[in-house]
């Protein structure tokens, strides 16, 4: 067997024998864990922004890798587009859930709109710090932006079925950080309570 690191936040905490089987490794590294005293149940709000957080990575890569330099990689733009598209819709329903709401669908004008007025508050000042670092047209906001995209996560993952898509890449980029902002803000303001 392989001697494997056990790794919490970027720091060495331990190391277990690696069988080779995720499940079976994973139960034996939450063991010592607990053991050490170092495990902390993962929640469902937890559990939606990390999982909102590797699809906006992997959009982020996507983007850095294809789209952002010559040559432009328009083989990458649908997966770009889903992976950016539902880490937005993941952070909005993070938000709702960090106030006690489970949303459904995946139009995303439609969950903002929903969202308790709080959520709201901090949704829209992230849209507003953040608007700053990208190159929206005249009278785009974020509004805007949600409503444009609202059928992205449906529409682009079945590229082959759409013949005229088009869409933006500041505004998607300005969308999924302006939600990654506004859940952590969010998230934040629950641990000061």
């Amino acid at each position: 067997m392989v001697k494997k690191d056990i790794l919490l936040n970027g720091i060495v905490v331990g190391e277990h024998d690696a069988t080779g089987n995720n499940l079976e490794d994973a139960k034996a590294v939450e063991a010592i864990l607990k053991e050490k005293g170092l495990y902390q149940e993962v929640t469902t709000n937890d559990a939606m922004f990390n999982q909102a957080s590797a699809f906006a990575s992997v959009a982020n890569d996507l983007y850095k890798r294809d789209l952002k330099k010559s040559p432009f990689k328009g083989i990458s733009l649908s997966p770009f587009i889903v992976n950016a598209v539902f880490s937005i819709e993941l952070y909005l329903k993070a938000i709702h859930n960090a106030y006690g709401n489970k949303i459904k669908g995946h139009h995303l004008a439609s969950i903002y709109k929903g969202m308790p007025k709080k959520g709201k508050e901090h949704f829209l000042n992230a849209a507003s710090d953040v608007r700053p670092h990208y190159q929206l047209y005249e009278g785009e906001d974020i509004h805007s932006c949600l409503e444009s995209l609202s059928k992205s996560f449906e529409q682009w993952r079945y590229l082959y079925e759409h013949n005229e898509l088009s869409t933006e890449l500041q505004s998607i980029r300005y969308t999924m950080h302006t939600s990654h902002e506004a859940c952590c803000r969010v998230r934040e303001s629950f641990k000061k309570q």
